[in-house]
């Protein structure tokens, strides 16, 4: 996978390390710390759903059933902020929990 700009990939996937976001309609401004949906140097390792993207069987899903424990929604690029830091990642929900 070829490199991107960092420019180019916020575009593509949101932002990653390093990049400041505002917090709603605040003057708050946070860093996002840890990038664990892929990152420039990981680019395509992203799950991208939507938009006219082509999402296929065994990419970026797997085929574990929610009795095997999959979760029942997953949310993508999330930004979490937590005392442990700020991070993107994906989110599983399951039963109204977050599981992972």
């Amino acid at each position: 996978m070829p490199d991107l700009k960092r420019a180019v990939y916020a575009d593509l996937f949101g932002p990653t390390t390093g990049d400041r976001i505002r917090l709603a309609d605040t003057d708050l401004l946070v860093e996002i710390e840890e990038d664990r949906s892929g990152g420039p140097g990981n680019a395509g390792d992203e799950a991208v759903f939507g938009g006219g993207k082509v999402i296929r069987e065994s990419m970026g899903q797997a085929r574990t059933t929610r009795a095997e424990g999959a979760p029942d929604t997953v949310i993508t690029g999330a930004v979490v902020i937590d005392h442990w830091g700020i991070v993107k990642a994906d989110i599983g929900i399951r039963d109204g929990r977050i599981t992972g």
